[in-house]
């Protein structure tokens, strides 16, 4: 069967310091503010057309989304997401991180053949972040390509996020649950550790070496690449087929929200999904 999720949307993160966390953003990485809101602790950043980072800062006695509340969602913490630029800027990368006082430390993901180095740095809040090189010629290809943005000078070149990856104490029963229950379609497992790959797209093909495509990696509470953990109680947004996500959800009679177009379910690790329709 073809997968219902069709690509990455957003991606929220917990932060103790709203402002700071604006500051931070919007200065390395030149992300305009659509919304900053200190009294109930949410900012939104347009990261490009079709895709969001979201702060949240928690507020006692409070949602930072009312309507997700039944589903008492969090930003994640100590989240591992990464960010595309293309191949050509990662040393124009590494000196802007270099500017802005953050330290980082480069994998080579590839081969001899082909090296993909990638970029690991950290942001104030322990949120562990890459940039990792796209071949726009790829033919993998997500539902949204990505294009490269204007930033300012002083910005990172990113042109939009690639991936989160997410913690799970009971790891054999996500393998399980993650495609029956929402569709997400898995691709590998590695080897050495527990660690499985899900393509946010219609069917499995191969990670690396440049796809443009979009990816959600779930792995037991463990420290990954760079000493980065997967997050927990993450809010990620996909853009999906909503009602066919939404049956597969009511099916496996998970606790599950509608808020408009919007369609959220809270997984029994504590992450919360949303899924909204193909703007288009």
């Amino acid at each position: 069967m073809t997968s219902p999720i069709i690509d990455l949307a957003g991606i929220t993160v917990e932060v103790n310091h709203l402002a700071r966390g604006v500051r931070f953003y919007s200065q390395v990485f030149g992300l305009p503010v659509e919304e900053h809101d200190e009294e109930r602790g949410v900012a939104t950043l347009r990261v490009n057309d079709h895709q969001t980072l979201t702060l949240w800062k928690p507020v006692t006695r409070r949602w930072n989304d009312e309507a997700l509340a039944p589903l008492m969602p969090r930003g994640a913490s100590h989240l591992h997401f990464a960010w595309q630029v293309l191949p050509r800027d990662l040393p124009l990368g590494k000196e802007i991180l270099a500017e802005h006082g953050l330290t980082w430390t480069e994998i080579d993901l590839g081969t001899p053949e082909r090296p993909d180095p990638t970029v690991y740095f950290f942001d104030p809040f322990g949120h562990g972040l890459e940039l990792r090189g796209v071949d726009l010629a790829d033919e993998r290809r997500p539902h949204f390509p990505p294009t490269p943005v204007r930033r300012p000078a002083h910005a990172l070149p990113v042109m939009g996020l690639r991936e989160a990856a997410i913690a799970f104490s009971d790891y054999h029963g996500m393998l399980e649950r993650l495609p029956r229950a929402y569709g997400f379609e898995y691709v590998k497992e590695q080897e050495d550790r527990d660690f499985a790959q899900f393509v946010l797209g219609p069917s499995a093909e191969p990670d690396g070496n440049g796809t443009p495509r979009r990816w959600l990696y779930c792995w037991d509470p463990q420290v990954g690449l760079a000493d980065m953990f997967g997050g927990d109680h993450a809010t990620l947004t996909f853009y999906a087929d909503v009602e066919a996500v939404a049956r597969r959800v009511e099916a496996a009679r998970l606790p599950c929200v509608r808020d408009g177009e919007r369609f959220a379910a809270r997984d029994p690790e504590g992450h919360v999904f949303v899924f909204v329709p193909d703007p288009r």
